[in-house]
Order: structure tokens, then sequence, then C-alpha cells
């Protein structure tokens, strides 16, 4: 039985695992996929992927994106491009 079926069995509603939004499931997606998080986040992002299909997508994603560039290392990335990509991501992270 997987960890959603016992959440639907057991009738527990989002508050009784605390509620987890979309936004914060991809901040902490990085840590559930490398199993660092602590159980009862855990718990929480698995309930927010029992009712969310699009979250349930973006993490089969990550797994796909994750697959994919696995064996990519950071000495086999062209100077120029390694620079416009950390350039972006810090970006993103001002925005």
């Amino acid at each position: 039985m997987s960890v959603f079926d016992r959440f639907r069995r057991k009738s527990r509603s989002r508050e009784a695992v605390g509620s987890l939004t979309c936004s914060e499931l991809v901040e902490i997606i990085t840590d559930y996929v490398e199993g660092t998080l602590p159980p009862a986040e855990r718990a929480r992002f698995e309930a927010h992927l029992a009712i969310c299909e699009g979250c349930r997508i973006y993490l089969d994603q990550m797994r796909l994106t994750i697959r994919a560039t696995g064996g990519l290392r950071e000495e086999t990335i062209p100077t120029q491009a390694r620079e416009v990509l950390l350039g972006a991501f810090r970006a993103w992270k001002r925005q």
C-alpha cells in the first residue's frame, strides 16, 4: 500500500498533516528527491502530492530531468554557458 493510499484510507485532511502549498512544495522538492526531508515534512509533502496532480507531474518532471542530466559534470559545461546559467539562477532568486 502506498503512502497516498494510507492517507486516503485514514481520511486525513490536509490540516491533519499540516497544509503545504504548491509554492512551498517547489521550494523543498530537491530535499524530497534527495531524501533529506525530516519525516514530518516528508509526510506533508506526500499528503500534498496525494491531492495535487500538478505537483505530481512536476515531481515526475524533476525526476526525469535529474536522470537526463545526471551524467553532466561542471567541467564539461563551456565557460560561457556556465556563466549564462549562473546569471539566470541569480536573477531568478531575486524575483
